[in-house]
């Protein structure tokens, strides 16, 4: 060892034209004295941990994404096979008093009745029914229908009849009624206590948890479906937007004041000019309302927000001192543009891509409250709140539920926005150090 240190030593001077006298003036570092720089600074920090917990760091952010998540996972799983049996935006099932069903914490329904009324109907009839029945079979069926009976009230007023009754226990009167009179022919034949318990045990109990439309269709797992379905529009069609509009808008903030620029900007402004619904309702109106033309639609209507956001911000970093550097040193246009500029602007683009997810999601609402995207076979959060406006003195979730879904993911998303934009501008993290 020592040896190698005194060659390094020799071919040094030697390169270098030291004499003996200044050799004598300094001495090489042993290699055990040696220390390594990694020791002093340590390791480098990587870049996508730092802004992870920039963006953690923040409770509110923290909770809008926890909220969000909540909302996302409930859209896909509440509709999904394995969570129901019922399907979105179809009746429950094919039999009778499914419509207009109440909560299932709250299932007693009073209602105004007449001789003409299917509910009372049902009632006077299977009570009629009963009495007509010989003396052994009349408390027979009136202890199988007991869950029923027991529960259900007549009261008057001014005339009028009331039926105070559960919902949920007519439901399955109805359906028992039915399979019993199958089995014994109306009433005509006898049958055991052990018979009517194995009839009663094929009623399947309604589970749905804040009752059904007017049309019969499970509001819970229905408006999770609808909500799943915008953020699916909304995702995409942001994307689209973003992906045309922050290419375009990032090649025109290098070349502002220039021909192609100005052309661009015109165009801009006559999107710009009237409000963005006016030309979605154009576009649906000549491509049409399923999903694929949709999103089409509101893609073209939506672009120049990212072209004009992204020039704006590219303009103000092009003339940076590292971007100078580049173009020195021979980089292309192409990757100061992308490579240089749009790393340095990231933080807004993201926040400006997360804001315009809830603005499509309420622009699709907003196009089925105007009567566009109506699909019977499909449905959508602004679908349900207008059809279901004169239904909601019956059961307030029905339109409650899909507007605290709204309320909630914009409000989510928008925090989420600028928790992105202050994790990744490198200009708030320097504000928020001094």
């Amino acid at each position: 060892m020592q040896n190698n240190t005194e060659t390094q030593i020799k071919d040094f001077n030697k390169h270098y034209k030291i004499n003996a006298e200044m050799a004598t003036k300094f001495n090489f570092v042993q290699s055990s004295d040696k220390i390594k720089t990694s020791s002093i600074a340590g390791r480098p920090k990587k870049m996508w941990i730092e802004i992870t917990k920039r963006f953690f760091s923040n409770p509110i952010v923290v909770i809008s994404l926890l909220i969000f998540t909540f909302i996302l996972l409930s859209s896909l799983i509440v509709p999904s096979r394995l969570a129901t049996s019922y399907k979105p935006n179809s009746p429950i099932n094919n039999y009778s008093f499914i419509e207009s069903l109440p909560p299932l914490y709250k299932p007693f329904v009073t209602r105004a009745v007449s001789n003409t009324d299917p509910f009372y109907k049902f009632y006077f009839n299977l009570v009629d029914s009963i009495d007509a029945l010989p003396k052994d079979q009349q408390a027979q069926w009136n202890k199988a229908f007991a869950f029923f009976l027991d529960t259900t009230k007549t009261s008057s007023n001014d005339g009028q009849l009331f039926l105070t009754y559960n919902a949920y226990s007519l439901y399955e009167a109805s359906v028992f009624n039915e399979l019993l009179s199958k089995a014994t022919n109306n009433g005509k034949i006898a049958i055991s206590d052990a018979e009517i318990s194995a009839i009663r045990a094929q009623v399947v109990p309604l589970t749905t948890l804040l009752g059904t439309s007017s049309t019969g269709y499970d509001i819970w797992v229905t408006t999770w479906y609808a909500a799943w379905r915008g953020i699916e529009i909304a995702i995409i069609t942001t994307l689209i937007q973003a992906i045309f509009g922050v290419t375009l808008g990032a090649i025109l903030g290098f070349y502002a004041g220039k021909l192609f620029d100005t052309i661009m900007m015109r165009i801009i402004n006559i999107f710009n000019s009237p409000p963005t619904i006016i030309w979605i309702l154009i576009l649906v109106g000549i491509f049409g309302t399923n999903q694929v033309s949709l999103i089409l639609a509101m893609s073209l209507a939506g672009w120049p927000l990212f072209v004009s956001l992204t020039r704006m911000y590219v303009i103000t970093v092009k003339n940076e001192e590292y971007i100078s550097a580049a173009r020195a040193i021979g980089a292309s246009t192409q990757r100061q543009i992308f490579v240089h500029a749009l790393p340095a602007i990231v933080g807004k683009i993201a926040n400006s891509f997360v804001k315009n997810v809830p603005g499509v999601i309420l622009w699709v609402a907003s196009l089925a409250f105007l009567g566009f995207f109506r699909d019977g076979k499909d449905t959508n959060l602004g679908q349900i709140l207008i059809e279901s406006a004169s239904e909601a003195g019956q059961n307030v979730w029905i339109i409650l539920l899909p507007t605290l879904i709204l309320l909630f993911l914009t409000l989510s998303l928008n925090f989420m926005a600028i928790g992105i934009h202050d994790a990744l501008d490198p200009r708030v993290i320097k504000g928020r150090k001094k």
